[in-house]
């Protein structure tokens, strides 16, 4: 069960610590005084979506730690060993932290988790009934859930094995598709890939081509002055009048004469003599070169028109001659793969009919044990919502089929209800009130709860007063015998019930609103009651009225 809350900077709470026992607890308060704001801390440590709006004004982040006694749970601790979690001196510890970067900090403790691991964790601990949560009782589509959670574990393999087959069977349609939803997508797919394999083989593309048409085409555009660059160079070495070669053979032979008289003269002839031989070797290759160059202007448009169709390629296909050539492998692939034979299409057909002669077997059976459910729900609910006060009703479960396959079977699920003797049983949102509503969901809470130590109940008091609450709340009593109970509400009957009253206020001070709890004790439990009540100051008989609420409580 819970034991401890401690709450920091989230909405009008600056910093508050509520102690819980066991038994029955309610808060009470003005509408405002932040009765939620401390169902969304609990409902924030428990791992439920946080925002910003969270964080209270002016502060950096947000933060709410809840310490529960562990109880003997296997489902729990069969959790915590997965999660590589050991309770400490038989407690454990969940804690949180939000900040106004948007960053989600979780610890189990102290141990760092993620939202999920924190959340499945949360969910063997607490279940928590939200202000509107009855109205998800006026949606049919949701009457499945609640079916089969009355007893999950014996619907929990039948509907996992029905969609185990219906995912098969989604594979093995895809595959006869090909991955398209209809045939005619299909071939439309089929035209694309056979114009995009046609476009490519067309161009006949060779690997590392457009570096080779890019090397030409610089030759080409400069070929003016590439020709007049190779003339002028070489005239330059072997110009008739004072060419640098003859220019060069001239100081050779005067050093020529003189090397043998020292070193450095011989070494100074060497390296001219070397570089003589080099100049003239470029000279050759120069005249080479030179005899060799040819411009042809129609190369050039030809490469200019060869790059024009590759750079096309690429804007469609990839961006170099490797990467189009790689998706027209890739294009290939996927076109023979649609034209697969047609006898593969058979055995897809035939593997496929398996499929789903399993799936309506294991729908079928769903269908039954759900079919098994509803009586066993029916009658079980009957005597909850007896209980709170509703001695008429009678509860049926209607069953639909669909008409295709879903995951979930082939069952549609429909609650129907009659409120008074004689009247026919009709879809709930059709005759339930909203008083009838809270009961109804109540019941449901009640047959729900399991082994889940602490439930919360935020406002299920919506919709009824009088007799009806003094019934709400005995049932809660009633709950609070093996679950911690906690309970938001604004009815005095339903206050006047538990074994423990927080009274939630709301505060202004140098500019600041805050919100604070007061833990009541008997004379402030009277006062509050008797407030609930509508009573003013000095309201005598509002008092003695809350006294008395307080006794038959007792007495309850």
């Amino acid at each position: 069960m819970l034991l401890n809350l401690s709450i920091q900077n989230v909405a009008l709470i600056e910093r508050l610590d509520i102690t819980f026992s066991n038994g029955f607890h309610v808060l009470t308060g003005e509408t405002g005084a932040g009765k939620s704001i401390i169902i969304d801390a609990v409902n924030f440590v428990l791992g439920e979506r946080a925002s910003r709006e969270l964080i209270k004004s002016g502060a950096q982040k947000a933060s709410v730690q809840a310490v529960f006694s562990l109880p003997d749970y296997p489902a729990l601790l069969d959790r915590l060993d997965a999660l590589g979690i050991e309770p400490e001196e038989n407690e454990l510890l969940l804690s949180r932290e939000f900040n106004i970067s948007g960053k989600s900090t979780c610890r189990i403790n102290g141990m760092l988790v993620n939202l999920s691991s924190l959340k499945s964790v949360s969910d063997l601990l607490v279940d928590i009934h939200g202000q509107h949560e009855h109205q998800s009782l006026l949606q049919p589509e949701q009457h499945i859930s609640y079916l089969d959670d009355f007893n999950f574990e014996q619907i929990k393999p039948l509907r996992e094995r029905t969609q185990v087959i219906y995912k098969q069977m989604q594979e093995l349609q895809k595959q006869l598709l090909s991955g398209f939803t209809s045939e005619q997508e299909r071939v439309r797919r089929m035209d694309l890939l056979k114009y995009q394999i046609q476009e490519i083989e067309a161009a006949q593309l060779t690997s590392g081509e457009e570096e080779d048409l890019d090397a030409e085409l610089q030759i080409l555009s400069n070929a003016q002055q590439i020709l007049t660059s190779l003339e002028g160079s070489y005239d330059y070495l072997h110009g008739d009048e004072g060419g640098l070669l003859q220019n060069l053979n001239g100081a050779l032979r005067l050093l020529e004469g003189i090397q043998a008289y020292h070193a450095d003269y011989a070494q100074v002839y060497n390296s001219m003599q070397e570089a003589y031989y080099s100049l003239e070797d470029a000279g050759f290759t120069l005249r080479s070169l030179k005899s060799d160059f040819e411009f042809q202007p129609e190369r050039l448009n030809e490469v200019e028109e060869r790059l024009g169709v590759i750079q096309t390629l690429k804007r469609k296909y990839g961006n170099s001659i490797d990467e189009i050539l790689a998706f027209l492998s890739r294009a290939q692939e996927e076109h023979d793969n649609l034209l697969f034979s047609e006898t593969r299409r058979e055995k897809l057909q035939a593997q496929l009919n398996e499929y789903e002669d399993d799936y309506f077997k294991a729908a079928k059976n769903l269908t039954n044990t759900r079919k098994s459910l509803a009586l066993e729900l029916s009658k079980a609910l009957t005597l909850q919502l007896n209980d709170l006060g509703m001695k008429s009703a009678q509860f049926e479960v209607r069953f639909e089929k669909l008409s295709a396959p879903s995951p979930d079977g082939m069952d549609q699920v429909e609650f129907l209800l009659s409120t008074n003797v004689g009247e026919p049983v009709k879809p709930l949102q059709k005759v339930a009130s909203g008083g009838e509503l809270s009961r109804i969901m109540l019941a449901f809470k009640t047959l729900h709860i399991g082994n889940i130590p602490t439930v919360i109940f935020d406002e299920i008091d919506t919709g009824i007063s009088g007799h009806t609450a003094t019934v709400v709340g005995q049932k809660m009593l009633q709950i609070a015998k093996n679950h911690q109970v906690l309970c938001v509400t604004h009815l005095a009957q339903i206050a006047a019930m538990a074994n423990t009253h927080y009274l939630v206020k709301k505060t202004e001070e140098a500019g600041k609103t805050t919100s604070s709890v007061l833990l009541l004790d008997m004379d402030g439990r009277i006062a509050e009651i008797a407030h609930i009540m509508g009573a003013t100051e000095n309201d005598t008989r509002a008092t003695e009225h809350a006294k008395e609420l307080l006794l038959r409580a007792k007495e309850a």
